[in-house]
């Protein structure tokens, strides 16, 4: 049997976090946590051009993962995870309050699933893989939001 290359094997499984024997997903999403703080010290445009970067890299190596495998949206891909929870995380305030409301409400999109982000994993390969957790990503901005006006009239 072929062995997967060594660092798209570390990419696309974001750091091995997606070769967990339970939630791989969840504890893929944990890995954005860091990547979020970090880039809490960079100014907007910078955010946005490691959030690009993120983005591009986890289409060709998860892309790149599902061919070897022969296998779509593989469970231990999970640079998806990260890109989407890391772009929540770059458009809010890095605090508590959505540090944990930023996961807990990607992680709720990104299992259910809501329209259109089913849809969004049918585009070929690893376009697929990485849009519908953008698509999760935005549903849990929209959520974020609804929590940052809710809080403000509080």
């Amino acid at each position: 049997m072929k062995k997967i290359p060594f660092f798209t094997d570390l990419i696309a499984t974001g750091f091995f976090t997606g070769k967990m024997p339970f939630m791989p997903g969840t504890f893929g999403s944990l890995a954005a946590v860091p990547l979020g703080y970090a880039a809490s010290f960079f100014a907007w445009p910078a955010r946005a051009f490691m959030f690009l970067v993120l983005f591009f890299a986890g289409a060709f190596f998860s892309g790149r993962f599902e061919r070897f495998y022969g296998s779509e949206d593989p469970g231990c891909v999970v640079i998806d995870e990260i890109a989407g929870l890391f772009l929540v995380y770059i458009l809010f305030p890095f605090t508590p309050v959505y540090i944990v409301c930023g996961f807990i409400f990607f992680r709720i999109f990104d299992i259910i699933k809501p329209l259109p982000i089913r849809y969004l994993e049918g585009l070929p390969g690893g376009w697929g893989i990485m849009a519908d957790d953008v698509g999760a990503a935005l549903y849990a901005c929209a959520a974020c939001f609804m929590v940052k006006i809710f809080t403000e009239i509080l």
